[in-house]
């Protein structure tokens, strides 16, 4: 695995999208439905925040799914088709699972290996499609 995102760039447009959406830390970890400290954590170049926390901050941010693993690589974000009701669960669940898959593309495979073995026993598919 790589030595990870660069979380200093991923902290400034983070406090420059929450800025240009005008809000507070205080409001942006409502509106993700995170702790004000995870937003500052973030926001310091801190802590690297779990797949379903990143997916929530970006969706708070009107970002798409998966933007602050792609900042962290040097990428631009992107605002997200916002075009369905806001807030919409299953909107949410998608941006959640694309971030847990960033993780296993990124990551080692045997947390790949793993989570296709469970994809498969819950889909009852024991040798694949």
């Amino acid at each position: 695995m790589g030595s990870g995102p660069d979380r200093e760039r991923v902290a400034k447009y983070v406090v420059a999208r929450r800025g240009t959406l005008g809000l507070t830390q205080e409001a942006l970890a409502e509106r993700a439905g995170v702790t004000v400290k995870t937003v500052y954590n973030l926001e310091a170049g801190g802590r690297w925040p779990q797949a379903r926390t990143r997916a929530a901050i970006e969706a708070a941010l009107l970002w798409r799914s998966g933007d602050l693993a792609r900042v962290g690589d040097g990428a631009e974000p992107e605002e997200a088709d916002r075009s369905g009701p806001r807030g919409d669960a299953a909107v949410r669940e998608l941006a959640e699972l694309d971030a847990y898959f960033a993780d296993l593309r990124s990551g080692d495979g045997d947390k790949r290996r793993m989570a296709i073995a469970f994809l498969r026993a819950l889909y009852g598919e024991p040798d694949g499609r």
